[in-house]
């Protein structure tokens, strides 16, 4: 506001300017005691738009000096790196406050919800507010020269805000990605403006089998951003990588990241975290680029659902503090997605025994969505996919699909042996069955085996079951009674009730000196076939 003589013009650029300067020294003033790094930071680099919300968040992260971007297992994953949410087991929330200087305060509040379905949602606000800045008008003498008056029209605040909201999800085994959308907003007076921005992180645990124990995040902040308001700053793209590792039976926690924004310097953060008691944990950090910009330290106690923490920061304009909070609420999820996991597995399983293998595959589809790392499912699934690769049904009762669905049981539960034995007679059943052929043509290269048709039914109609027959009669001649048995059981296992499979099977038992299996057996076949008049001697010998 600008006075010329008895006239009074109002010139709403000078005012924000005029205030923006007065709140912008107020401002600087008051961080250089709570957030020495940031100030720092600010005149390495020249200044970000939004670096508010760039400050960290939790005690725990900012005493082992930022160096939390592949940690992040607490509910601060919500700032540091949603695709981490993944490892929570269980809602949690967690609070941090500062006050900074007189009506100066700074609050960082999260949440993260996982469920046993549908991946880990989370949210967080960060505010930082400052108040009671005077606003004055300056009234010049008729030559603009010299102040004539100044007049107090009362105080003015400046008000920074942050809503994320955050969506974690594993993908794979060891991989999680995470996506989160900002919305800032910044009042100063009656100015507004403020941006709309969106993250992209991942999260990987572990290598493989060489680095089992190793955590690695990586990520790009502002991948989308938009401004609104008095304002025509852009927030800055920030690309984040960083590692993480546990040792000394894991008390011992090492962390490591660096940071890249297009419009500012490398920036590196290092930090470790040890628990001399299982409720008791010292930490350590720096962070900096060229060199050490700040050194930090804390500490943190656990007792049951609830944490406490704090953390120093050592910096060449003084000396700032930090306190937060956290808090477990309710159950593990892992109880609701184990439940999950076991009622689709008992689907899936129904399934495909009634020869319904689309719906079969439908459910551990699911079932792994829920659980990446179940290796049963993963397995069964891969084995179905060969399958339905070329038959996606198998029904009624005819020999050949009875057979059939008793090779895909067999092949799904890891039986190699079963499945093909039952595959093979199948299509001996049904040899125009050439959608068959080629499934069983796979899985018998998987499996090393010769093809089929190596053993392809002749003109005299000598069938697979023929000749198990024969290996299992020449077995017992041999001596190789064993071997017999398994012959026997073979046959067994396509035709439960073939009679010459379990004369020879009765007569394997007796040469090997087990008279009861053998009588066992023997009667079987009396009840399948009253009429055998060779049991009847076997049995006499018994006698």
């Amino acid at each position: 506001m600008i006075k010329k003589g008895a006239k009074t013009l109002l010139t709403p650029a000078i005012k924000g300017a005029a205030m923006r300067l007065l709140a912008g020294l107020g401002f600087v003033f008051g961080l250089s005691a709570f957030a020495s790094p940031v100030a720092c930071y600010a005149a390495a680099t020249g200044g970000q738009p939004g670096q508010f919300v760039a400050w960290g968040a939790g005690a725990r992260s900012l005493g082992m000096g930022k160096a939390f971007f592949a940690v992040a297992d607490d509910a601060s994953a919500t700032y540091w790196n949603p695709a981490a949410m993944t490892q929570l087991d269980r809602k949690e929330i967690m609070a941090l406050h500062a006050a900074l200087f007189a009506d100066t305060n700074f609050n960082f509040l999260s949440y993260v919800h996982p469920t046993a379905k549908s991946g880990v949602f989370g949210g967080n606000i960060t505010r930082l507010y400052s108040g009671g800045f005077e606003k004055i008008a300056i009234t010049f003498d008729a030559n603009q020269e010299d102040i004539v008056k100044i007049e107090n029209l009362g105080t003015f605040e400046d008000s920074r805000m942050a809503f994320t909201l955050a969506y974690g999800k594993k993908i794979q085994e060891n991989l999680s990605i995470g996506l989160a959308g900002k919305y800032i907003n910044h009042s100063l007076d009656t100015s507004v403006s403020g941006a709309f921005t969106t993250d992209l992180t991942m999260f990987l645990e572990g290598l493989n089998h060489t680095l089992p124990g190793i955590k690695l995040g990586f990520g790009v902040n502002n991948i989308i951003s938009s401004s609104f308001g008095d304002t025509d700053d852009v927030m800055p793209m920030i690309f984040r990588l960083g590692a993480s590792h546990k040792f000394l039976k894991e008390k011992l926690l090492l962390a490591f990241d660096i940071d890249k924004s297009l419009t500012a310097n490398l920036g590196w953060h290092l930090g470790t975290e040890y628990y001399l008691m299982n409720y008791l944990a010292m930490r350590l950090g720096f962070e900096g680029e060229s060199g050490i910009r700040e050194t930090t330290a804390g500490f943190g106690f656990k007792y049951r659902d609830y944490g406490l923490d704090y953390a120093f920061a050592f910096h060449e304009l003084g000396l700032s503090h930090r306190f937060s909070g956290s808090w477990k609420i309710g159950d593990s999820v892992s109880v609701g997605r184990s439940a999950a996991v076991a009622r689709l597995m008992k689907e899936a399983v129904e399934s495909y025994r009634k020869g319904d293998l689309l719906l079969a595959h439908n459910r551990l589809e699911r079932l792994l969505d829920i659980d990446p790392a179940n290796k049963d499912a993963q397995n069964m699934s891969r084995r179905l996919q060969i399958i339905i690769g070329h038959i996606d049904t198998v029904v009624g009762d005819t020999e050949d699909a009875v057979a059939a669905r008793k090779g895909i049981v067999a092949y799904l539960e890891g039986d190699d042996s079963g499945a093909v034995n039952s595959f093979r007679y199948a299509y001996y059943k049904k040899p125009e069955n050439m959608k068959l052929l080629a499934m069983l043509n796979k899985i018998e290269r998987e499996l090393g085996l010769p093809l089929t048709e190596t053993f392809k039914e002749s003109i005299a109609g000598f069938t697979i079951v023929d000749q198990k027959v024969f290996d299992a009669r020449q077995a017992i001649i041999d001596g190789k009674y064993d071997k017999s048995l398994i012959k026997a059981q073979e046959i067994l296992n396509l035709e439960p009730n073939h009679v010459t499979a379990l004369e020879i099977m009765g007569s394997a038992f007796f040469m090997m000196d087990q008279p009861e299996k053998a009588k066992e057996v023997w009667m079987k076949v009396l009840e399948v076939d009253p009429t055998n008049r060779v049991v009847p001697q076997f049995l006499n010998q018994l006698k």
